[in-house]
Formats: C-alpha cells, structure tokens, sequence
C-alpha cells in the first residue's frame, strides 16, 4: 500500500513517535509512505535520517487562521494528488482536519487518529463546545477514526454522535528492544518525569509535593527531562522551595531510553493526557510509574499492581503517593516487574502494528 500522513507540529511529544514508528514499520513491511510536516524540527530530521520522503507545508499550523488554513488546504490537496495514495493517515487536530477534507475531495480515503481529543476533561468549556463542533464536522470526512485509549472512544462517542460507528480503539505501542532497569535501588529515592514544560504537564506539583516532604523529614530526588515556555518558572519555584540539591533540570534528551534504567521510578503528572507513550516506555524500562489519573492513563498504569494513580490537581494525593513509594520499597520495585509483563503483552510495536494494518487492509 500507499500511505500519505500527515501532521502539524514537528516538536518531539507522543504523536510524533508513534508517526515514526508508524512509517518506519510500514516501511519495513515493503509498502510506501511519506509524510507532510507543518514546519522543520525533530520529526522532519528523524525521517530524513531514515531517507523517508518528507514535504514541510509551513502554511500548515496549529493556530486557527483562514489564510493559511485555506492555503494548506490547497498545497495538501495538490500533495496528495501528485502522490497519489492509497490512503491517508492524519494525525493531530489541524493537519487531522484538513488532511481528511483534502482527501476526501479527491475520492481518497481518510483515516485519523486522535492523540486526545481538544474537548478533553481540564479544557474550558466554551473551547471545549467549540473543538467538539469542529471534530463533529471533520468526523464526516473519515473512514476511520482510530481513538488511543478506550477512554478517548467513550469521549469521542459522547460528542460526535453517529460517527462513534467510525471508531476503533488501537493502544500506542513501542518497540520492545531498549535497556531495562540496572538493578540497583538507590537511597533516596531518583525519580524521572519526562515530559514538555507546557500545558498539561503539571511539574509544578512535583515540586509542592517535594517541599511538602520535605517538612516531614523525607527525600525524594527527581530529575526533570524536557524543554518548554513553562521551564524557567519550575527552575524558579524550585529555588523558592529550596530544592536544589534535589531537583534536576536536564532539558530535551535524544535518548530518553538509555536514561530510563537508572532511576527508580517514572512521573508523569498531567492535567489532561491521551494515551501516553512516555508511560509505555517507562513499562519497556522495568519502571513502576506515579501518574495522574487523566485520559487513558489508567489503561496503561493499573493501580496498586504496575504503578500509582494520583487524583487530578491534588498535590496532597501526590505527595502521598510519594511517600508510600519512598516506604515501601520492595512493593514499588515489584510494579516496575509487572509493568513491564503489561507492557509485553499488550504495548509493543509489533501488536499496534498488527491492528493498524487491519485498518489499512480496509481499503486496499
């Protein structure tokens, strides 16, 4: 087969992964693709470092803005003509949208995937009616739509009506090959979050619960990876709260799965979330992970067995969470076991593949 993807930001986050993973397996399976960008950036050099065929639209952006929406929508349309795919697989909301009407003007059938819907839990709810409207419209030019988590298809139901018939539920996967946990617990307690400074990771909260900790006595080290507009208010707070010799700030890392295996245990602390892929990779590592309990997160993270949930916006239930982990030890190192017999038999690249495949064959 043919595929044509596309998607708006090129930035390295969970939607951009999963798009790598996704061409550089079809490729392996001897079928063609390429892909469209909204701008250059990681994605783009990840794909020309495999020789994969990438076109950058810079008209292509997240923002809502009739000129260049309009002119995307005439250079995709004019892409996707001249390549002339079998199908088309669009990802994140703007490129989501306009990928599948270009398509669909042309006869080509269209398939999206949803990396959390915009009208999400956290988001206001004028924005929220608003997104729901948009993704009932674009709903109409999809074959398929293809939700994350279980938890993205009980939302996307609820909100576009008769297009929930168009739904599929396909868990990201990761490829099984990467370092596992060294072995070694360490005194205090190493956490990592790995996560971009932005809306909706909640870093801030990490840091409260620390300083809370702090004040009963307890230690708790967590190295921070990830750049972003929100990083240099956390690295403030941080020095307010007097948590230098237990914080690092370690900026984006190309190779966040060589890191993984010398820490104790994963953060991820979230506001809302889709289906995390960061989470998956923490499972790879051997990892017990400490996450909010937003989105699709609980499919993955399963409570008291693979890891610790945490109520949303509740630094209180964070720093609780904490504590048991830092006490109890042996039982947070037997999570990280289990997390990863999860992630073996329900999250590798090989069994995303499979499914995805099954939609593809849809339209051969």
């Amino acid at each position: 087969m043919k595929i044509l993807y596309v998607i708006t930001l090129p930035q390295i986050g969970g939607a951009q992964v999963h798009l790598l993973t996704l061409v550089t397996e079809l490729l392996k399976r001897e079928h063609e693709a390429a892909v469209v960008v909204g701008a250059a950036g990681w994605l783009t050099e990840q794909l020309e470092e495999r020789g994969i065929q990438c076109v950058v639209l810079p008209t292509l952006r997240r923002e809502i803005a009739p000129a260049c929406d309009f002119a995307a929508f005439r250079r995709l349309r004019r892409i996707i003509k001249e390549y002339q795919p079998d199908l088309v697989h669009c990802h994140s909301s703007k490129a989501g949208l306009l990928g599948r009407i270009a398509a669909r003007s042309l006869g080509i059938p269209a398939v999206f995937t949803v990396h959390g819907w915009a009208f999400t839990e956290g988001v206001a709810s004028t924005k929220r009616r608003i997104y729901e409207c948009i993704e009932w419209i674009g709903g109409f030019f999809a074959q398929r739509i293809i939700c994350v988590s279980a938890y993205d298809r009980k939302l996307g139901a609820a909100a576009l009506g008769k297009h929930r018939e168009k739904m599929v539920t396909i868990y990201n996967g990761v490829s099984e090959d990467a370092p596992r946990y060294t072995g070694i617990m360490q005194d205090p307690l190493h956490l990592v979050m790995v996560a971009r400074f932005s809306q909706p990771k909640a870093q801030g909260d990490v840091l409260q619960a620390l300083f809370h900790l702090n004040a009963c006595g307890m230690n708790i080290h967590v190295d921070f990876v990830g750049d972003g507009a929100e990083l240099a208010s956390a690295r403030q707070l941080a020095e307010r709260l007097s948590l230098s010799d237990q914080v690092r700030f370690l900026g984006s890392q190309m190779h966040v799965e060589e890191l993984l295996p010398h820490y104790d245990g994963f953060l991820l602390i979230s506001r809302w979330e889709g289906f995390p892929i960061s989470i998956l990779e923490a499972m790879r590592a051997e990892l017990p992970v400490i996450a909010s309990d937003v989105g699709g997160v609980c499919e993955e993270v399963l409570h008291g067995t693979t890891g610790l949930l945490v109520r949303r916006d509740n630094v209180d239930d964070l720093t609780e969470k904490l504590r048991y982990a830092a006490m109890h030890r042996e039982e947070f190192r037997a999570m990280g076991r289990a997390g990863r017999q999860s992630f073996l038999e329900n999250f590798t690249t090989d069994k995303m593949m499979e499914r995805i495949m099954s939609v593809y064959e849809e339209f051969r």
